[in-house]
């Protein structure tokens, strides 16, 4: 263990919570991680409900659980239940990553929006500073990811959401950089034709062919803005065939999994998970589900 992190008792208890989990790659991936890592340990899935959150929390606690991630649709619930919240989660009301300190107190971290930015890094060498980034979407990782936008530099973040008042409610948080906008073709049109970027951060594609925008939309993007698509099952969506057709720099989903999972272990262990154990682990698991999705088949 580097040095400044925290002692890990034995065995490491860590888990995900959210509705529905089961799909979810983080136990695959985080017990690989510490595996790798040399920490004897498991991490769970566990499905809770929104109203049943405080009580899920009190339940690890009780059973000694250093923390945990949180995902769909809990996010902006643990945000609200943390005592002690990072400048991130504070800014943009969702959090994803929730330590269990011994005194009782919660601290909550946002992962989702730092996690893209690294994978846009790592993989279409995309900076913020001074880009244009259309953003659909404003559930928890949308709030992330919209807030690490702002905060690196973007120069406007436009978020496009069925909901106005959500995306209206989000702007207003995150301050003048980012704009609230319709998810309707009228509105997202003007801000598509100048963007760098496009991020789709619903779950819309999860599992399926849908399309979270119109095709018509890509048509309206210029030719080099980048098309990313957090949904990492399947690991090419629709959206992302749809902008390779059109000529679009295209990034999927796992990366950002692969990073936000890496940057949960800042909260817990206060160094960064192995990012490349973490896709590696995430790439199998989907792999073994597709085989077993077709073998089913036959």
């Amino acid at each position: 263990m580097s040095a400044g992190a925290a002692p890990v008792s034995s065995p490491l208890l860590l888990a995900v919570l959210g509705h529905p989990v089961a799909h979810s790659l983080s136990p695959t991936m985080h017990e690989a991680a510490l595996a790798a890592a040399g920490l004897p340990g498991r991490y769970i899935a566990c499905d809770v409900e929104p109203a049943g959150l405080a009580e899920a929390l009190r339940g690890l606690r009780a059973l000694g659980f250093a923390g945990c991630n949180v995902t769909v649709p809990l996010k902006e619930a643990a945000a609200r239940l943390a005592s002690v919240r990072s400048a991130e989660v504070e800014r943009t009301g969702s959090a994803n990553t929730l330590a269990l300190e011994p005194d009782g107190g919660l601290r909550a971290d946002t992962t989702d929006g730092r996690g893209l930015l690294a994978a846009l890094r790592e993989e279409a060498g995309f900076e913020a500073v001074g880009r244009r980034v259309v953003v659909l979407g404003a559930g928890g990782a949308a709030r992330g990811i919209a807030g690490a936008l702002s905060a690196a530099g973007a120069r406007e973040v436009a978020v496009a959401n069925r909901t106005l008042a959500r995306a209206q409610a989000l702007a207003t948080a995150l301050g003048d950089r980012v704009r609230p906008l319709a998810l309707e073709m009228d509105a997202l049109a003007p801000a598509l034709a100048t963007a760098d970027l496009l991020v789709q951060a619903t779950t819309v594609g999860m599992g399926t062919d849908a399309l979270a925008v119109p095709a018509a939309a890509l048509e309206a993007l210029p030719p080099a803005a980048i098309v990313c698509d957090i949904v990492y099952a399947p690991p090419e969506t629709a959206l992302m065939r749809a902008a390779r057709r059109a000529g679009h720099p295209v990034v999927g989903g796992l990366g950002m999994l692969a990073w936000q999972a890496a940057l949960a272990w800042e909260l817990w262990f206060q160094r960064t998970g192995p990012v490349a154990v973490l896709r590696e682990a995430a790439e199998r698991a989907l792999a073994a589900r597709t085989a077993a999705a077709e073998g089913g088949m036959h």
